[in-house]
């Protein structure tokens, strides 16, 4: 008996377990490391941003940068804080510093530039891309994006937000700037670049993780190691024992003969324990063992016999019975699409029977079977009357159904065109076909019903033929 697998073994069950904990534990700690370092990056970035800013508004006049960005001429203050905002990006390092007002017209989705910050090669040397007084981006920004920069505007302290755009993956700090009337005419922005920060979290929660997860791993192995010795590798030679035993029992023909070898266990657990037990039933089931095996035999003989033709060797009525309801519950189940059957009628057996005597109609009987077994190789033949046989079409005999039905025929006619041929050698039946349609196929019997129905018309159609 080749041993059967079980789908979930309980050591791989264990050695799961042990890894599906340490891999959930690691995933909600990582999750939970990484957000923490998050937030105390946003926190770092934000009280930075809070400098920068503090710092820069100390500097700007107002109503000079307003009246610059209104008329789009740089003033001598508006020079000397061109070059303050170039040192502060120089000393504290932000990613982008300017002052910027969003526009409402063509599209809603511009803004216009009053100054950028830049580093001394940036300003001085590679000059190409930067960003001057009254400059108007073009499709740099969404509409979204500026609506958002709108909203902004009407905002007294400082906002902070993660952003996506053309100038990169940031995390921006806006303050509205307002003049000394308390207009308010453009936004200071500051913004902290996201993927050094982000490269930076994910390096401290590896780094935290790994640590977890060789931490993981040892208990993982401890655990594993003290579950195999004292659960899983007893329940194996355990069951390696009983599987012996089954084998046993399926082989031998004598009950006596069948012994449990004990696993040797010395753990002193429940597994020990259930060893004792299954080796003490084992000798109590010899003697019920040998009647069951008395009664399968008995059993399997007397079904053979119930389902057997005894002239003929082919199944019978009975079988094919049981066989309907098989293929039934099968259409019921939508577990089958396709089937046939040819449903046959042996000619002149009544004639046979009453001229030369039931002995020569068994013979035809006979003979008859013989032709259909050696066509119908793959499908059942049922001998479900004196003169009335089925095949259930099915594998290769369905596919090849119409060149086996003619060579059938073939057969027929040349058994009926030996000279020398006896009456019950020259064999002659009507037969009909039909194939399982699941739209109007309800069950076998629908299929088996078109069957005898073509058969009863081709026995119709030869008997016009014999009597023209």
């Amino acid at each position: 008996m080749e041993k059967k697998r079980i789908n979930r073994p309980l050591k791989r069950s264990i050695q799961y377990g042990c890894i599906s904990f340490v891999v959930v534990l690691c995933l909600l700690l990582g999750i939970n490391i990484y957000f923490n370092y998050k937030n105390l990056f946003i926190k770092e970035s934000q009280d930075h941003i809070r400098q920068i800013i503090n710092y820069v508004i100390g500097y700007i006049d107002n109503d000079d940068l307003k009246r610059c960005m209104e008329t789009k001429t740089e003033s001598q203050k508006y020079k000397d804080m061109m070059v303050f905002l170039d040192d502060v990006k120089e000393d504290l390092d932000p990613q982008y510093l300017y002052v910027i007002k969003p526009l409402r017209e063509n599209g809603g989705n511009h803004v216009l530039i009053v100054v950028s910050a830049e580093n001394n090669y940036d300003r001085y040397e590679d000059t190409e891309g930067n960003i001057y007084l009254g400059d108007i981006t073009e499709d740099e920004y969404t509409k979204e994006e500026v609506d958002d920069l709108h909203r902004i505007m009407g905002e007294k302290e400082i906002v902070f937000m993660e952003s996506k755009t053309y100038w990169g993956h940031s995390y921006c700090g806006y303050y509205a700037l307002r003049d000394s009337s308390g207009v308010l005419y453009a936004l200071l922005g500051v913004d902290i670049d996201l993927t050094q920060m982000s490269q930076d979290i994910l390096y401290r929660t590896l780094t935290n993780l790994i640590l977890i997860i060789l931490t993981g791993a040892v208990f993982i192995v401890g655990f594993i190691t003290w579950a195999s010795k004292n659960i899983t590798d007893p329940i194996e030679m355990l069951e390696k024992s009983a599987i012996g035993y089954i084998k046993k029992s399926r082989e031998v023909s004598s009950p006596d003969k069948l012994i449990f070898e004990k696993p040797d266990l010395n753990i002193h657990n429940e597994v020990e324990s259930l060893s004792n037990t299954i080796n003490q039933m084992t000798e109590d089931m010899k003697d019920y063992m040998f009647r069951i095996i008395s009664a399968e035999k008995e059993t399997v003989h007397m079904k053979e016999v119930a389902s057997t033709d005894s002239l003929t060797g082919l199944r019978n009525k009975r079988a094919y019975d049981e066989k309907v309801k098989q293929i039934n519950k099968l259409i019921e189940g939508q577990l089958i699409n396709e089937f046939g059957i040819i449903m046959m009628d042996v000619n002149f057996l009544k004639k046979i029977n009453d001229t030369y005597g039931h002995r020569y109609g068994d013979i035809l009987i006979q003979n008859f079977c013989s032709v259909v077994c050696d066509i119908f190789v793959h499908s059942p033949v049922y001998r479900i009357g004196g003169d009335e046989f089925v095949i259930i079409l099915q594998k290769k005999d369905l596919a090849n159904a119409d060149c086996l039905i003619k060579n059938f025929e073939k057969a027929l006619s040349e058994c009926a065109a030996g000279d020398n041929a006896e009456p019950w050698e020259a064999l002659s039946a009507a037969f009909g076909v039909a194939y399982f349609d699941r739209k109007k196929d309800k069950s076998v019997e629908d299929v088996f019903r078109r069957a005898d129905e073509a058969m009863y018309q081709r026995k119709k159609e030869m008997k016009a033929e014999r009597s023209e």
